[in-house]
């Protein structure tokens, strides 16, 4: 029994030691030859012939050495010709040369001039006289002197035209117009104050309601508007809770402008007034508004006018 366990020892061992040779000699067949050898020194070798070129006709790099030779000293140490010409041409001389004058010459006109003068009309003179020529003396001396004339004017500060003011009488008469609502109803300040932007009134002084001559709201006023319920004043920012019965226009006499044509306007708008809101028209002593009661206030603008 010992002997059979010796035995298989034995071939295992062989058998360990045939495949480490077999392994090894199987590396070492797959092993190029010259591995240890560069191969493009290989092919280099093998393509160059007996002389050392190679298939293109290259050899191989040779590195030749040189002494210096005595044309190299000789460039080194003796100027050449052109730099003898140019030191000579750059040479300064004792006496400075003298220096030349090109006079421009300008092409000639006289032939030609003299041609157009004799084939050219003489036209005569518009206002049948010459007129004096001026010398440059005066002539430079005016110029001077209009100079000076505008810088003086320039500086005098311009003269402030006083503005006229109107000023108007004490008051004679005073037309009125009053726009209320219909019975049981009231005008609404939600709907009014639109109104009277679009008619160019502007909130001013005595917090009512002005015309002024420009629609923008600047200038005197023409006419301007009340409410009718005491104390008869304006809250714009609270229009839109206000309500009242009625408003007032009123217009003075005298008044700036035309006075015909501001009671023209302020009639104007309180018709508008009317229709937007839904009022009527009345006048000053809040009767119903009449023809008639137009020829009466415009009868009284021109009794004030004519006086």
């Amino acid at each position: 029994m010992e002997n059979f366990q010796l035995v298989l020892l034995l071939l295992g061992v062989i058998a360990i030691i045939a495949v480490l040779v077999h392994g090894f000699w199987s590396i070492r067949k797959q092993q190029p030859k010259g591995y240890k050898q560069s191969p493009m020194a290989d092919i280099s070798r093998e393509r160059r012939d007996a002389d050392g070129f190679d298939n293109d006709g290259i050899g191989e790099v040779r590195v030749v050495k040189t002494e210096p030779t005595d044309d190299t000293s000789k460039l080194d140490t003796e100027p050449s010709k052109e730099q003898e010409s140019v030191e000579e041409v750059f040479e300064l001389s004792p006496s400075p040369a003298a220096k030349i004058n090109k006079a421009r010459v300008e092409p000639s006109l006289s032939t030609e001039s003299a041609i157009l003068a004799t084939e050219a009309p003489v036209q005569e003179s518009l206002f049948g006289t010459e007129e004096p020529r001026v010398e440059p003396s005066n002539t430079s001396h005016s110029v001077q002197t209009a100079a000076a004339q505008e810088v003086t004017a320039d500086a005098a500060p311009a003269p402030v035209k006083a503005e006229e003011v109107e000023e108007l009488a004490d008051p004679v008469d005073v037309l009125v117009l009053h726009v209320v609502a219909h019975e049981g109803e009231e005008l609404n300040g939600a709907e009014l104050l639109p109104c009277l932007l679009t008619l160019n009134f502007k909130f001013g002084e005595m917090n009512i309601f002005h015309r002024h001559e420009d629609n923008a709201g600047t200038g005197k006023v023409l006419f301007s508007m009340a409410n009718m319920v005491k104390p008869g004043v304006f809250d714009p920012d609270n229009m839109e809770q206000f309500t009242t019965q009625g408003v007032v226009l009123f217009m003075t006499l005298p008044c700036h402008g035309d006075a015909l044509m501001n009671f023209a306007t302020m009639l104007n708008s309180a018709h508008q007034i009317a229709d937007d809101l839904g009022g009527v028209v009345l006048d000053g002593g809040r009767d119903e508004w009449l023809e008639s009661t137009k020829q009466n206030y415009i009868q009284r603008i021109r009794a004030q006018v004519n006086s």
